[in-house]
This record gives structure tokens, sequence and C-alpha cells, in this order.
């Protein structure tokens, strides 16, 4: 079955685990996809107090959700997509906004396809230059650069070979997580100021999210970008849904 036609269950299982994890239904869930990954954005999903701890630099409040996420949650919605979607994954990446406190969720369904159908677009000889020339300032050249668009608001950057010695002896001696918390800091950083993905493309950006798998020496950067106004080709049509108007299915699959 294309995964364009699983868009609605798709979105529908996010919900419910949301809304079961934070006594909320999120306010926005836009899901897009195409043979390349799966990308679901999810908005306003905290209830009030934990919004307001974060809002207040409350580390603690921040570091939990972002935990009760990628512990429990991503396992769970990974599960579902193999076990009841009979999808195959290769790998799941994940980020939070600190901005708006959107997440990100990048589903990758195949390791090599995102080589083999790289797109052309407008501009992406400058946005690769860029992301080469900040790469090297953090840490150094990627051995390679792909990029794809997914739908028509979703950018997604992936970078090949760009650990340097020193954060694979941190990675080898247990300190991923760590690491992991460093790099988003230091290159959304850069990326945001330096890399003007908004001028070369002519959108207006929403934010990047960043997520690696260390043991690949990869990373996955998706840049969102506002909507556009007029309605996208229907192969790539994005699916948004503002969920806080219909109730949640009676049984959500969700373990206690």
């Amino acid at each position: 079955m294309p995964l364009e036609s699983l868009r609605p269950r798709i979105q529908q299982k996010v919900e419910e685990l949301f809304a079961n994890n934070f006594d909320k239904s999120p306010e926005s869930i836009r899901v897009a996809s195409t043979e390349k990954c799966l990308l679901i954005r999810v908005e306003g999903f905290l209830n009030s107090t934990v919004q307001s701890l974060i809002e207040e630099r409350a580390h603690g409040a921040l570091s939990s959700t972002r935990e009760l996420i990628v512990g429990y949650m991503l396992s769970e919605f990974r599960e579902y997509l193999k076990s009841d979607m009979g999808l195959s994954i290769a790998h799941f990446y994940y980020d939070w906004s600190d901005e708006d406190l959107s997440c990100l969720i990048t589903v990758v369904m195949s390791e090599s396809v995102y080589q083999e159908k790289d797109d052309i677009y407008s501009g992406k000889e400058q946005v690769h230059k860029k992301v080469g020339q900040i790469t090297h300032t953090v840490e150094k050249f990627p051995d390679a650069v792909h990029s794809f668009w997914i739908g028509e608001d979703f950018l997604v950057i992936v970078r090949n070979g760009l650990l340097i010695e020193l954060e694979q002896a941190l990675i080898e001696n247990g300190h991923a997580d760590a690491l992991r918390v460093a790099k988003r800091k230091v290159e959304k950083t850069h990326f945001i100021k330096e890399a003007h993905f908004d001028k070369i493309l002519g959108r207006n950006m929403q934010g990047i999210y960043l997520d690696w798998t260390f043991e690949l020496d990869r990373s996955v950067m998706v840049c969102a970008f506002e909507a556009r106004d007029e309605t996208p080709p229907e192969a790539d049509v994005e699916l948004e849904v503002s969920s806080a108007s219909r109730p949640l299915p009676a049984n959500p699959d969700v373990r206690a």
C-alpha cells in the first residue's frame, strides 16, 4: 500500500500517543511522505503546566518531556508502523524546537533510496555549499551531502561522514547522549545564523531539526518552512490536521 494512503491512520496514531502521554490532543499534526521517508511535525501538545515550566527555562521539565517522547513514544510508534501497518523502517530521527515547542519525527524507510533518488531543485548547489561550510566550521567537511523535499514544506538534508576523532572517542566511551545535546546546540546556532536557507530558497522558515545515527556517522537535518498558499500536486500533498476540534477515538491503541 502506498505510504501516502496511510497518512490518515498515521496521523490518528500520533494524535493518540501524544494525547495519552500529555493529557492533551495536539493542536496541529502535519504529515508528509514520499518513498524516501515519513515526516511528522507536531505542535501544541503540552499542557499548560509543562509549557509554563519550559517557558521559564526549567531544564528538568524539558528534559523529562524529551525523554518521554524518545524513550517510550517512539518505540511504541515504531512497533505500530512495523506490526500494524507492515512498513519497513530503517531509522528514526527526532528533534524538538525550543522556539515554538514543536517536535518533528523523521522516519527513514530505506538506507539507500535517498541517495539513489536525490532531488534536483532551485538553490540546491548553494544549500549544499552552506551545509559543507558550516559543518566544516564545527567539525569537518562531510564525506557526502544529499538533500530532497518531502512535500512542499520540508527540506531533508543528509550528511554522511562528519564525525571527528574526538567525537568518535566520546561515543565509544559512552557519552553519546551528552554529545548529541551539545552538537544540537552548537550546530543549530550556526545553521540558524549563517545558512540563510530562507533567502536561498525564497521561503519563510519555521525551524531546523537535527538528529544523528552515530553508528553510521550520519546526520539528518530537516528544515521546516511555512506552508504555501497554493495546493501542491496530489502526490506531494501534506496532511495537516487540527485535532483540537474533534474528539479522540474511544479506545486508542496505546499501552498504559
